[in-house]
């Protein structure tokens, strides 16, 4: 499976449902958000997966729990949020490329 098909099999709506449920994440609630508004709401959202499983991991280290397989879950959740971000960059590089290749 390439990359690209592992990245489009998350759940991109999931995620920024999840960042806006977050109380650490303020977001507005409108249904009128433009580009830059989404970008920044899922880039928030893929960090504050990485801050949690950190946090989790740090835990299981350091003898606070004992929830192995839970911090495990959260870093590949945090890993694939990261992969998908990283494609969404991409494609969003590859478009602006194209854009600016076109005659005007």
């Amino acid at each position: 499976m390439s990359t690209i098909d592992q990245a489009a099999s998350v759940d991109l709506r999931n995620l920024i449902r999840s960042a806006n449920n977050n109380p650490e994440i303020k977001t507005p609630q409108s249904e009128n958000k433009d580009f830059g508004d989404t970008i920044t709401d899922f880039i928030k959202s893929v960090n504050q997966k990485a801050m949690e499983a950190g946090k989790l991991s740090t835990d299981v280290i350091q003898g606070k729990s004992q929830n192995l397989h839970e911090a495990m879950a959260a870093m590949e959740e945090s890993g694939l949020s990261f992969k998908l971000m990283l494609e969404i960059r991409n494609k969003l590089l590859e478009s602006f490329k194209e854009v600016q290749r076109m005659q005007v």
